[in-house]
């Protein structure tokens, strides 16, 4: 069985490689890219666990679009977009629902804490705590690190669009990002605010 239909984050990238590349070109690089990951995990089984291990599909893809000459970092990016996308409005919706936007604010120490901790591997400084902003610095990431080890870095920009984008979603709050490890910053840099005109 190919590993990469097990993960549902990159399911409908095939669809994506179908509707650009062909449904033949776009089996075959499925199939390829699970052979990689498979090869990435039979080198190194213990990134089954990794606290990044989002990234090795990414990684996988990224290597086999390379090798065929194929714009890769476009491709997966855009993908992360759209994904992103897709959870700002469920995220949206969610945060419509009366009093939610409030409670995720009054709550977001505890979720950016349970999201990006150290013990999850993410290395960060406080910049700022509410009312007025949440500011965190995120210093480094499980995934930025992991594609940095499989010697793909850009692979894991997907996950950073995607990250951006859904971020957007959440109602009366205004988040910014305008630096991130991934590309080469210092920092992914977390702006929150709560602001009752944001829809």
């Amino acid at each position: 069985m190919n590993p990469m239909n097990t993960q549902w984050f990159y399911r409908g990238f095939r669809k994506k490689l179908n509707a650009s590349l062909g449904r033949d070109t776009a089996d075959q690089i499925w199939d390829d890219a699970g052979k990689e990951f498979s090869r990435i995990l039979a080198s190194q089984p213990e990134l089954k666990r990794h606290n990044g291990a989002m990234v090795l599909p990414a990684v996988a893809l990224y290597r086999v679009l390379i090798d065929r000459g194929i714009d890769a970092e476009s491709l997966l990016n855009g993908y992360g977009d759209e994904m992103g996308k897709h959870f700002a409005r469920i995220i949206h919706v969610l945060t419509s629902l009366p009093g939610v936007d409030r409670l995720v604010w009054r709550n977001v120490n505890t979720v950016m804490e349970k999201t990006s901790s150290e013990k999850h591997g993410y290395r960060r400084e406080l910049v700022s705590d509410p009312p007025g902003m949440y500011g965190v610095d995120i210093l480094s990431c499980p995934y930025h690190e992991l594609a940095k080890q499989l010697g793909h870095e850009k692979a894991v920009l997907c996950i950073c669009h995607m990250d951006k984008e859904y971020s957007q979603g959440f109602r009366h709050i205004r988040y910014d990002r305008n630096s991130a490890v991934s590309e080469g910053a210092r920092a992914c840099e977390y702006r929150l605010r709560f602001d009752p005109k944001k829809p």
